[in-house]
């Protein structure tokens, strides 16, 4: 494939990401835009789809700079988006009003309502999933539907990310399983399309839903449109794309029954591959990119939220020092949080921000600090934030070891918490599980890379693009086996700590809302 590459799309909740990749896999020039995430009420969480589009386009730019690569060697691209990330777009693909991102607890009411109406556990045997509000994005197409009606009578189509941007591109409206797997009416485990009875008896529109397409399907060629404004030519053959954790775990080469992989980012999800679908409801349990796979996942909402929360807090002098130095801040608060030994003197941290998915599926959950004292330092509050996002792994591997049957002994870390050694040190101790880190950090854009590689006929087959481009292992941590039964210990603890203030969350939920 000389003097041609793939094109990579990531959307994140907080920035986009374009890569221009060859068929080995190697990263040529990666173009990242910032944004942020806009919160215009409590609970709220959404962002304008043109930010994505504009973000792309400078992404694009950068990319190709870097790479000093020519926007015509472009032959194949495929696209990674956050999930879900629901955007209402008129016929042209215009969006109506900010996509709803997963972070998003507006539609708790409707969550509710679908609940009582069709019954959690029949809901679960139906599309394989739950219900929870803005983690799955039916709670969020009523909340629309119910209380912006002209926007949802004006919607020509209902979908993600990935659904918006491969219009901009191709002109053409479709959705992905992996992304569909998280809107709650899919048959995720079954015939792989949507639940047409249960979205009849929500009282939704069937012609809203796009098409539901395989992750490596063409959903288009760049359209001379789409071709003027980006610079890039006209045919090229687009990948419907798919979800980020699912584009991550095809970038890590976790394609086979049993392999497990971790990213973390603004939220933490570990997730095992599985030849079939053996789910439990207290997961997230998606189709994956590949045929045939699926991704039993634990999602936490927020832990890499929540240690940027801190940053911005409680560390304003590190970022500032870090921005001078030319490191992040992160590194400076790693140190600190060294200082503090395991167990972080006895502080617990609840990562529970955003109200928290799995294990425990609760929108009115709060973050906790437990257990400081007048003798508590800062570095163990640094230091317990880490090691509460290594307890709630921990929970959730428990279900995927007991409940299913896997046995976990190892698992890659991708993403952004991959790159600090404390934290990687703390999940391989607190767990008792051998972490790797890989190659490539950029593992969502290296997928999407990769899909668009299927697309347009690099690759015959999933498996080839795999053993020709995927990442590798890079850095091996071993856990302490002396610390393990101390961690025990506290994670005994951590977990018992939501059940008995569930009922104080709730409380505090009404005492803010009478407000």
């Amino acid at each position: 494939m000389k003097n041609s590459y793939l094109l990579g799309i990531d959307l994140g909740a907080q920035s986009a990401k374009v890569a221009l990749v060859d068929e080995r896999g190697k990263i040529h020039g990666l173009g990242q835009i910032g944004y942020a995430i806009q919160h215009p009420h409590p609970s709220w969480a959404e962002e304008d789809p043109e930010i994505w589009w504009q973000a792309f386009l400078k992404g694009l730019d950068l990319a190709c700079q870097q790479a000093q690569i020519k926007k015509r060697d472009v032959v194949g691209i495929g696209i990674s988006n956050m999930c879900p990330s629901l955007v209402a777009l008129d016929k042209e693909g215009n969006p109506l009003r900010p996509a709803i991102l997963y972070l998003d607890r507006r539609s708790v009411a409707q969550s509710e309502q679908i609940i009582e109406r069709c019954g959690l556990e029949q809901i679960f045997r139906r599309v394989g999933n739950r219900i929870a509000p803005g983690t799955f994005s039916v709670t969020s197409m009523l909340w629309i539907k119910e209380n912006e009606p002209h926007i949802y009578q004006k919607a020509r189509v209902l979908g993600h990310g990935n659904t918006f941007l491969a219009f901009r591109l191709t002109e053409n409206f479709g959705i992905d399983w992996t992304n569909a797997s998280f809107t709650g009416i899919f048959d995720t485990g079954g015939r792989r399309d949507w639940c047409f009875d249960l979205i009849e008896e929500l009282e939704l529109s069937r012609d809203k839903l796009p098409p539901a397409l395989s992750s490596p399907t063409v959903i288009g060629k760049v359209s001379s449109k789409a071709s003027r404004v980006t610079g890039l030519p006209a045919g090229i053959p687009v990948a419907m794309g798919g979800a980020d954790t699912a584009c991550s775990a095809f970038g890590s080469g976790i394609t086979e029954s049993g392999q497990v992989f971790e990213t973390t980012g603004t939220s933490d999800v570990i997730s095992v591959c599985s030849d079939q679908p053996r789910f439990d409801i207290r997961l997230m349990n998606r189709c994956h990119v590949v045929p045939d796979r699926w991704l039993l996942m634990g999602a936490m909402v927020a832990p890499g939220a929540a240690y940027q929360w801190f940053r911005e807090q409680f560390c304003r002098y590190e970022k500032e020092i870090g921005e001078k130095l030319g490191i992040s801040a992160y590194e400076l608060m790693d140190l600190e949080a060294k200082k503090s030994p395991p167990g972080a003197g006895g502080v617990l941290f609840l990562p529970y921000l955003a109200g928290e998915r799995c294990p425990i599926w609760d929108p009115f959950a709060r973050g906790l600090f437990f257990g400081f004292s007048l003798s508590t330092t800062r570095g163990d509050f640094i230091r317990a934030i880490l090691e509460g996002t290594a307890y709630g792994l921990r929970q959730n591997v428990e279900i995927v070891e007991k409940e299913l049957g896997f046995s976990v002994n190892a698992f890659h870390t991708v993403g952004g918490g991959a790159k600090s050694d404390l934290w990687n040190q703390i999940k391989a101790d607190a767990m008792n599980k051998v972490v790797h880190t890989l190659n490539i950090k950029e593992t969502a854009v290296l997928g999407a890379a990769l899909l668009g590689g299927l697309a347009a006929g690099i690759y015959r087959d999933y498996r080839e693009a795999v053993k020709l481009a995927a990442a590798s292992p890079l850095q091996t941590y071993h856990p302490n086996p002396e610390l393990y039964p101390l961690y025990t210990r506290f994670f005994e603890v951590y977990k018992a700590l939501y059940p008995n203030l569930k009922e104080s969350f709730r409380e505090l939920h009404q005492a803010l809302t009478a407000t």
